[in-house]
């Protein structure tokens, strides 16, 4: 009996690694949230009340400080500090304002995207469409309302997958989406959530033909996951798909492999400060406190101090034993589990946490470029892969509605993140040249008025400069002043 809820061996293995990156870049009521799962006790076997009282203090006065979190942030900012190019024919104009069909520009779909890749080496992209008859002409179709979607799928979605070798081309053959829906309840306020699981087969047709089927599963009234009946979409000229329209969007490639998350890393030295943090909170709780002693006592003076109290002040007079000393016991700052906790820190910030210290040292440009490096050489790849998933995935929706997509160029169609993650920022002097190189009639004075309103050289081709230069100089343009 088959079993649509059958997770893949590599999603089995994974599923632990970005549940612990999620919860580390939620922060500290996520981690904090799974106790002994990150900070273990440090009695397991003694289950005692006054043992769990004990942890959960040590738990209450741990610190975790959010550095993978920050640093996924501010790489996914750094990726986006310049708006991403987005060409698209008139069909597809819906994409930009809603991509998903639940309001989510494609701009928004791609920020995601990254986080996503950043936390668990990959997402998928899905593109559907609703089931309606083919239309017979353009008035028709956007009577129905029907429009391709592109959906986001995280990794913890797509349960399972497997692929088959059609001539000398892989192809995904079986792809199985774990869904949640909510259903309104009979008050009209509450709400159940559900499960559902949308499968997506490549099934053979015979004549070494494929075509692409879908088929959406739920539990019936007797516990039993059964099928809705499969559904075969077709294109806008009415032929079947002979591929499933969905890829994979990893950090290496866009293959169904899986490795380690960017983050991992990161999140683990962020999870063993964590308990350098609880370790170093605990000795302060004990420790931090002076310690007052007396010597020369003995059991007589002890149970007389007992009795009637000892008070410590400059104003009161304590008696101590004869040839008895009093003094006052304080633990030095630099402990060992302060030490590691420093240690773990630089070694964050080393590992690309993009943290800003106050007065920290200054760095020069080829410093600060060199800093970041790694982290870019990550994001940079991360983004290139998200580039061609996406634009695929707009070839993909252009099928839905067009009857010819292999017309459509890259200055028809695309979807490209800019990978220039540190700007140089404003020069008073580059700015100084540019108008000085326009009133000399070599540059057009629109470059270098775009360079004063973005800080950035404009992006255009040579042609597109003369063109723009020739246009200032038919318009007379008076450059004296005069």
């Amino acid at each position: 009996m088959s079993d649509v809820t059958f997770k893949h061996p590599e999603y089995v293995k994974n599923f632990h690694m970005w549940d612990k990156v999620d919860d580390v870049c939620k922060g500290q009521d996520a981690v904090k949230a799974k106790s002994t799962a990150y900070l273990p006790r440090n009695n397991p076997h003694d289950t005692s009340q006054e043992a769990n009282g004990f942890y959960d203090s040590y738990l209450k006065r741990a610190v975790f400080y959010g550095v993978t979190g920050k640093t996924l942030g501010s790489l996914v900012g750094a990726a986006f500090s310049t708006d991403p190019t987005f060409k698209f024919p008139k069909d597809l104009e819906h994409l930009e304002r809603n991509a998903n069909g639940a309001g989510v520009s494609l701009y928004q779909l791609s920020q995601s995207a990254l986080r996503h890749i950043l936390k668990h080496y990959r997402c998928a992209l899905y593109v559907d469409f609703p089931d309606v008859e083919p239309s017979r002409n353009r008035a028709e179709e956007k009577a129905k309302q029907a429009y391709p979607m592109v959906h986001l799928l995280s990794s913890k979605s797509v349960i399972n997958w497997d692929t088959i070798t059609v001539g000398n081309q892989v192809k995904l053959n079986l792809v199985v989406i774990e869904e949640i829906i909510s259903e309104r309840g009979q008050d009209g306020f509450s709400t159940e959530s559900k499960q559902q699981y949308r499968v997506l087969r490549l099934e053979d047709v015979g004549h070494g033909e494929f075509a692409y089927t879908i088929e959406v599963y739920s539990k019936s009234d007797k516990g039993v996951w059964v099928g809705s009946g499969r559904k075969m979409p077709t294109d806008y000229n009415g032929n079947p798909w002979s591929y499933i329209p969905f890829t994979f969007v990893g950090a290496v490639d866009n293959s169904a492999q899986i490795d380690n998350s960017p983050l991992l890393e990161l999140a683990d030295l962020n999870l063993a400060h964590y308990r350098d943090s609880a370790d170093f909170q605990e000795s302060v709780y004990y420790m931090g406190q002076p310690q007052y002693y007396v010597t020369g006592v003995d059991w007589n003076w002890f149970k007389e101090a007992r009795k009637n109290g000892v008070y410590i002040g400059s104003k009161t007079l304590m008696p101590i034993p004869t040839d008895g000393t009093f003094g006052i016991a304080q633990v030095e700052p630099n402990t060992l589990s302060r030490e590691a906790m420093k240690d773990k820190w630089q070694q964050m910030k080393e590992m690309g946490a993009r943290l800003v210290e106050k007065g920290s040292a200054s760095k020069t440009a080829t410093e600060a470029k060199n800093d970041d490096a790694v982290q870019h050489s990550v994001l940079s790849l991360c983004t290139v892969n998200i580039n061609e998933a996406i634009t695929m995935a707009l070839r993909w929706c252009a099928k839905f509605v067009m009857p010819n997509v292999d017309i459509l160029t890259k200055d028809d169609l695309l979807y490209e993140i800019s990978q220039e993650f540190n700007k140089q920022g404003y020069l008073a002097d580059l700015s100084r040249q540019l108008f000085e190189s326009a009133v000399q009639g070599h540059s057009s004075f629109k470059s270098w008025w775009e360079y004063n309103q973005s800080g950035m050289f404009p992006k255009q081709s040579y042609d597109e400069e003369q063109k723009n230069l020739e246009a200032e100089q038919e318009g007379k343009l008076d450059l004296t002043g005069e």
